[in-house]
């Protein structure tokens, strides 16, 4: 929200169901909405979810996430988050073709959708690592617990378009990356959709 220009932006998720999808999708919208309060701005996010097919296809589909983008890049979308395997990474690689921001998921996409790279502007990534780590620490204290697993995101680096990036903003993002990790910034986006 704090680099778009037409201030409109979109997300392009698989279903709902799967409560990390749900949870960045909803983020995103939460997200936007705090840095418009930081910056006097309105912007209007777009999240669009693919829960009108079943698991076989709902990641799968980058033609549907392409279209999808596309229709929000007709709406003025200059931002697109894709959030969900194949699917997502068709709604990223038609923003990145059209010239808009590309945001990637669970790993830095840069390095791994290279036909996106040259407009990832980040990805929001699920730390995976340090989760292990403090999994594998909870188990020799015997202190882990059973069910779900939680862990912490993180953004990736700007790469290519880290000049495009301001100085304030890039000061924004971190002192919003630490207050998530802290816990002094709450999302208000709860772990399973309600």
């Amino acid at each position: 929200a704090m680099m778009s220009k037409s201030h409109v932006i979109g997300a392009v998720c698989g279903t709902d169901v799967v409560p990390p999808v749900w949870r960045f999708g909803e983020g995103y919208k939460a997200g936007a909405a705090y840095a418009d309060k930081l910056m006097g701005t309105t912007t209007e996010v777009q999240v669009v979810y693919h829960s009108d097919v079943g698991f076989d296809k709902t990641f799968t589909d980058p033609e549907w996430g392409a279209q999808t983008a596309k229709a929000m890049m007709d709406k003025g979308a200059d931002a697109i988050f894709g959030c969900g395997g194949l699917t997502g990474n068709g709604a990223i690689t038609a923003a990145a073709q059209a010239g808009k921001y590309a945001i990637g998921v669970d790993a830095d996409q840069y390095l791994t959708l290279p036909e996106a790279a040259p407009r990832m502007l980040s990805s929001a990534m699920k730390l995976i690592t340090p989760g292990v780590a403090e999994l594998i620490a909870l188990a020799k204290q015997g202190k882990i617990e059973g069910g779900n697993f939680l862990g912490d995101a993180g953004y990736a680096p700007y790469h290519d378009l880290d000049s495009e990036v301001p100085a304030n903003v890039k000061e924004t993002m971190e002192k919003i990356n630490k207050g998530l990790l802290d816990g002094s910034i709450q999302t208000g986006v709860s772990p399973t959709k309600p």
